[in-house]
C-alpha cells in the first residue's frame, strides 16, 4: 500500500518538480546534490469519524517539504518551495499512486530555516492532507 509520503513524491515527480532519488527525496536529506527537495511525514492531525461508525472517514496526515539550494542562493530555494506550495495547494479530489486525496492544504507560507553548515539555504512549507483511508 502506498503511503501519502510516496504519493506526494510521485505527484511532484510527475509534475516535473524533481526526480526521485536524484534531486527529490523522501524522508532523507543527503549531502549531495546541493539543490534538492525532501518530503517528510510529520505529526498529523486527528482523523475525522462519521456518526455511528468506528472507522476513520478522513485521515489528516501532515507533510513537510524542505527545499535546499546551493551556497548562499536563497532565491532558488524559496522559488522552488513557492512552486510546490502552489502545485500541492491546487490538489483536490485526485487519486495519486492509489491514495485517494481529497485536498492538500498549505499550513502557512514558505518559512526560512537558515543555512546548513555549508551555507546552503533551506526553506520549508507544511501541508495538511485530507485522505480517504
Amino acid at each position: 500500500m502506498t503511503t501519502i509520503l510516496e504519493a506526494i513524491g510521485d505527484y511532484l515527480q510527475s509534475a516535473s518538480v524533481g526526480t526521485l532519488g536524484t534531486n527529490l527525496f523522501l524522508a532523507i536529506m543527503p549531502e549531495t546534490p546541493d539543490t534538492l527537495i525532501t518530503v517528510y511525514e510529520n505529526n498529523g492531525n486527528r482523523p475525522y469519524f462519521t456518526m455511528g461508525d468506528a472507522a476513520i472517514a478522513v485521515d489528516r496526515p501532515v507533510i513537510q517539504v524542505i527545499c535546499r539550494a546551493g551556497r548562499q542562493d536563497y532565491p532558488t530555494a524559496r522559488d522552488k518551495a513557492q512552486q510546490i506550495r502552489s502545485l500541492l495547494g491546487a490538489v483536490t479530489e485526485q487519486t495519486v499512486s492509489g491514495v485517494s486525496i481529497m485536498r492538500i492544504e498549505p499550513q502557512g507560507s514558505v518559512t526560512p530555516m537558515g543555512e546548513d553548515e555549508n551555507l546552503r539555504p533551506m526553506v520549508s512549507i507544511n501541508f495538511e492532507c485530507m485522505v480517504r483511508p
